[in-house]
């Protein structure tokens, strides 16, 4: 059988699999808060892979696999970045959110910090501001529509790319967060799977393994092995590669992930939720080395982004639909996280909590609560429409475009996030406010408008860093260590 019969088998079955979830979701969801956060009703393994599912996404399976084609081994910062830095934010945050989701009631992280602050003019900045995710989506959308229009002959890239959202936004409208957890146990099987195999295949396909591509690399060009690369993007000094850590922790603090963790049954279980996401982490970044083999192989294709996808072609047709299938299902599963996340926002934030709340929008609390409902129902597909105007065009590197959301999300409102958590002296309003509007002002200028920072993920960090020294700054005038800690 032909790998394009197997494609189109093995992704009507992903697809039949992620409907089919959503539907049993539907059945489940009565309520935005139930589209939201599934009743907080999810077990810590469970929500353990639902929270990689997420977090690793198309950028993974391809975008950082085609930095490991582009730029060589000193990509590998991103694969220490996630996997230790992500952690420790991860172990620094998780316990404080989910504690303080059961104390303070509330569906998502602008109503958690909003109602930690008592701002509803922080609500809207941070919901607001939380709508930058959809670069993110776009670029999921992006990958997937590569993968399938270059494994499916006479597939366009367009016509993939509409599959795709219609595929996404049913399953999002249908099963909220159930589906985004429960498709994301399949999805997560697959990733793991895929990390495994692209690592240990370089044995099969080269006589000394990782050794001996790692040595055509560096004959090519020797900052393939090195500290540093000055053509990367990323990685071209000390000073980036400490942004890219530092954002990777950072990246700890997004909404899509930190919804898996309010969702949480019982808090006592964070730790067995931790443990899962270190595992299925630790496989899934195994699939970097593909770019690696890929760049000893052959050293002149295209575009980078499309490194993991020619190296599935070494193998049996079955092996390449799997490793597409799960840069579909990583790509999937992000998106979904994310758009659950901006809907939430715009029904609940800005609608029912802002705009009903304070009376622009005049009606009872008992029509508030439907409509909100009906809101969670149309979104999605609004939402996802937009993303996939932003790349009717495929981006050079589709790692870069999804960072642009995750780095201004985290301008914004990791500081904020953390100091009600681990430093409530320093906890007022003010300093909430001036912190998430100054983060997010620098990081836009210093990439968006000025360029003085090349690199998305380190403008991030940046931005991350205004925004705690403004925090601190701040909150040490303002505070007065007057207003105790809510969480």
């Amino acid at each position: 059988m032909s790998l394009r019969m197997w494609m189109i088998i093995g992704l009507s079955l992903y697809f039949l699999f992620v409907v089919f979830v959503g539907v049993i979701g539907a059945k489940k969801i009565k309520s935005a808060s139930d589209f939201a956060l599934a009743g907080n009703s999810m077990g810590p393994i469970p929500l353990g892979l639902a929270f990689s599912a997420s977090f690793f996404s198309a950028a993974t399976f391809q975008g950082y696999v085609g930095f490991m084609y582009a730029w060589g081994q000193t990509s590998l910062w991103i694969f220490l970045a996630i996997f230790g830095a992500s952690t420790l934010g991860f172990i620094a945050i998780a316990k404080g959110v989910r504690e303080g989701t059961e104390n303070l009631k509330v569906e998502t992280m602008a109503d958690w910090l909003a109602t930690s602050y008592k701002s509803d003019v922080l609500r809207c900045i941070v919901a607001v501001t939380f709508l930058l995710q959809i670069f993110y989506v776009a670029g999921q959308f992006s990958a997937g529509a590569s993968v399938i229009s270059g494994m499916i002959d006479g597939v366009s890239y367009k016509t993939a790319l509409y599959g795709l959202a219609i595929v996404t936004a049913l399953y999002v409208t249908l099963g909220g967060l159930f589906a985004d957890v429960y498709t994301s146990i399949g999805q997560m099987t697959i990733m793991m799977f895929c990390g495994v195999f692209i690592f240990f295949s370089g044995w099969a396909v080269f006589s000394g393994g990782l050794t001996e591509a790692s040595v055509t690399i560096a004959a090519e060009n020797p900052y393939f092995i090195a500290v540093t690369n000055p053509n990367s993007l990323h990685m071209y000094s000390y000073a980036t590669i400490f942004g890219v850590l530092f954002v990777e922790f950072a990246f700890a603090g997004q909404p899509q992930l930190l919804n898996k963790i309010m969702a949480l049954k019982n808090p006592k279980d964070m730790r067995k939720m931790i443990i899962t996401w270190m595992v299925a982490a630790f496989c899934c970044l195994l699939v970097m080395f593909g770019g690696v083999y890929m760049r000893a192989l052959n050293p002149a294709l295209a575009n980078a982004d499309s490194a993991l996808i020619e190296y599935s072609k070494l193998f049996h047709p079955v092996i390449s639909m799997l490793i597409s299938v799960a840069i579909i299902a990583a790509l999937m599963s992000t998106a979904c996280g994310l758009t659950i996340v901006m809907t939430t926002c715009l029904a609940t934030d800005v609608f029912k909590k802002t705009l009903v709340h304070h009376g622009i929008i005049k009606m009872s609390a008992e029509k508030a609560e439907k409509v909100t409902f009906t809101l969670t129902r149309i979104f999605p597909s609004i939402l996802v429409a937009i993303s996939l105007y932003l790349v009717l065009n495929p981006p050079a590197f589709m790692g870069v475009m999804v960072w642009i959301g995750i780095s201004g999300v985290a301008s914004a409102t990791l500081a904020p996030l953390m100091v009600a958590i681990l430093f409530p002296q320093f906890k007022s309003v003010t300093a909430a406010i001036c912190a998430a509007v100054c983060g997010l002002a620098f990081y836009i200028y210093a990439y968006l408008i000025s360029g003085m920072e090349k690199s998305v993920m380190a403008a991030g960090a940046w931005g991350v860093i205004v925004s705690f020294v403004v925090m601190f700054g701040v909150g040490y005038f303002t505070s007065a260590k007057k207003t105790p800690s809510t969480i």
